[in-house]
């Protein structure tokens, strides 16, 4: 953080900004993989779908998403032959969002740089003195907050 920054330090610009660099991170990494297009905002994506499909409407709750804006995203992940639509085998008239082969590669290899990522920041907490393991913590505090 620029020391000439007058904005007041806090945990939730702190969570924001260190998510948004993890993101940008993962999208290099990526790119460097070869996966041409991939941008931060695809992540809200890879984040929600289940391994199975998902139905939009859900994928849109769970990014906290309007319903017309995950539609967007999920064209967007179409065109580039990440994601396809298919008939839900527990209800004909819905769709359901599902990884194309290429998709599941990509979530494989995002899954992989994530762990990296994820170890990096947790040397950077050590060095600036956390003396624990952050993730597991984090974990339970948010599932003691959305009881």
């Amino acid at each position: 953080m620029p020391t000439n920054d007058q904005r007041r330090f806090t945990v939730l610009m702190a969570f924001r900004r260190t998510g948004r660099l993890m993101v940008e991170e993962l999208t290099a990494r990526l790119e460097a993989d070869g996966y041409e297009g991939v941008n931060p905002a695809h992540h809200a994506f890879f984040e929600c779908i289940d391994p199975e499909g998902t139905r939009l409407t859900d994928l849109a709750a769970r990014a906290d998403m309007t319903h017309q804006s995950m539609g967007e995203l999920v064209a967007a992940m179409e065109r580039r032959g990440w994601a396809e639509r298919r008939p839900d085998p527990r209800d004909g008239r819905a769709r359901l969002i599902c990884l194309t082969a290429e998709g599941r590669e990509l979530t494989r290899r995002g899954l992989h740089h994530i762990k990296e990522i994820e170890a990096e920041w947790q040397q950077r907490w050590r060095e600036a003195g956390h003396d624990g393991t952050l993730r597991p913590m984090l974990e339970r505090a948010l599932n003691s907050a959305e009881r």
